[in-house]
Formats: structure tokens, sequence, C-alpha cells
């Protein structure tokens, strides 16, 4: 399915706009994401919120995309469920009806900083653990909706300019990691593999909101090429 781009912009603009307009105060959610994950580690129904980054997507985030969704033409409470996939979906059955997991393992990670050394290594058979990479992005809106975006999620809480401007690089490049990747066929365990955009969704909560300092110092002509050039769309909340 290709989306209309003007409309898939529309669409992603009102997105942030309705999550901006109703996440709690910043103040609120940084001083409860630490208490959230404390007592998500104590509790089994909470398994989706046991890291800061989790815990903001999970606990504030993602309740405003469903309502989102939920509001376009033509959807309603159920049809939203079944577009709307999470990593987390087993925790969320009222949000999300299943993966965004990609069946197909690849070669490559989305970590832009390992070694070398360390990719060769793993390519050769070196190095315990797999072999291959299976991609699993936070969450991802899939067809039949009009817009098949896949999303990866961030909560940036500490750093300066430094840790923010490689913050920042990094989560962008994962976000188009996802959108580059091939599609894939549905199977009964796992969605179709085939997003026209990919989305940056990221909170700051740094004392120094570093991470939107970052991004305001973007020259336009680069920030428009995420999306005229590479179908992503990012969005920095905080």
């Amino acid at each position: 399915m290709n989306s209309d781009k003007n409309s898939a912009y529309k669409f992603l603009t009102g997105m942030e706009s309705f999550i901006a307009k109703n996440l709690p105060s910043r103040k609120e959610i940084v001083e409860m994401i630490p208490r959230i994950v404390t007592q998500a580690k104590k509790r089994e129904d909470w398994k989706h919120k046991r890291t800061p980054e989790d815990a903001f997507l999970y606990h504030f985030a993602f309740p405003l995309v469903f309502q989102y969704i939920k509001q376009q033409p033509g959807m309603d409470k159920k049809s939203a469920c079944q577009v709307l996939l999470s990593e987390f979906y087993r925790n969320m059955p009222q949000f999300s009806a299943g993966t965004p997991a990609r069946k197909g393992k690849h070669p490559f990670g989305k970590i832009m900083r390992e070694p070398t050394f360390k990719t060769i290594a793993r390519w050769r058979g070196e190095t315990e653990g797999a072999l291959l990479k299976q991609s699993c992005p936070d969450f991802a809106l899939r067809a039949p909706f009009p817009h098949t975006v896949v999303f990866e999620g961030k909560y940036f809480r500490h750093g300066q300019a430094q840790a923010a401007a490689t913050s920042l690089v990094t989560d962008i490049y994962q976000a188009f990691f996802y959108r580059a990747l091939p599609k894939e066929q549905s199977t009964k365990t796992h969605a179709e593999w085939n997003y026209d955009y990919a989305c940056l969704f990221a909170y700051d909560g740094s004392d120094t909101m570093s991470l939107i300092e970052t991004w305001q110092t973007l020259h336009q002509e680069v920030k428009r090429g995420f999306w005229d050039g590479a179908n992503i769309y990012v969005m920095i909340f905080g």
C-alpha cells in the first residue's frame, strides 16, 4: 500500500500535536518515571514498564497514540487495536493485537557504534550469540490503516550537547534502518513488514533540554530532507 505523502505528513503532525497536548506536565513525567520503573520490577502485569524508555512509551504515550488512531476516519476501538502493533502487545491487549517484529533475520544491527571487528567476528561465528539479527521496533502502524509507519521510541534523560547529538544521530538512524529493511509477507505469527514511513518518537527529559536544543540547531534543509528524501518524521516531546 502506498500512502499519500501529504496526507501522511498531516496525520503525523496531527499525532504530534495531539500527544503533546495530552501528555502530563514535563515535571510530572520526569518525577513519575523512576517510580513507575521501580514498581514495574515488582509487578508481573507491568513488565512493559521496567525501563525509563518503556515507562514513558507505555505508561504515558502509547494510550494516547491509540486514542489518536481510534479517532481517525473509519477507525474504532477494535480496528485501532488491529492496526497498532507493539512489542508488548501481550501486556496491552486493549491497545494492540500483535507484534511488529520482523520474521526474517539479517546480518545487520541497528546500532551504529558497533566496532567493525565485532561485526566481522559475529559474521564469522567467532562470538557467542546469534549470527543474525531480528528487528523488533517499539511499535508500528500496519495496513489496512492508510499510513504504514514504524516507530522507534526513545527517552533521553541525562547529558549535555555532545550526548544529545550522539543520541539524536543514533536514534534517527535507527528509525531509518527499520524503514530501509525490505518487505516481507505476513505469517501466522508475524505481521507483514511493509512500511512507507518511519518515525523517531522521543521524549527529552534532560534538565537542560539538550535533545530538543540539538534538534533545533539542525539546518532546515536537513530537517526537510528527513521527510522529503528518507520518509522519516521526527517527534521530540518535552
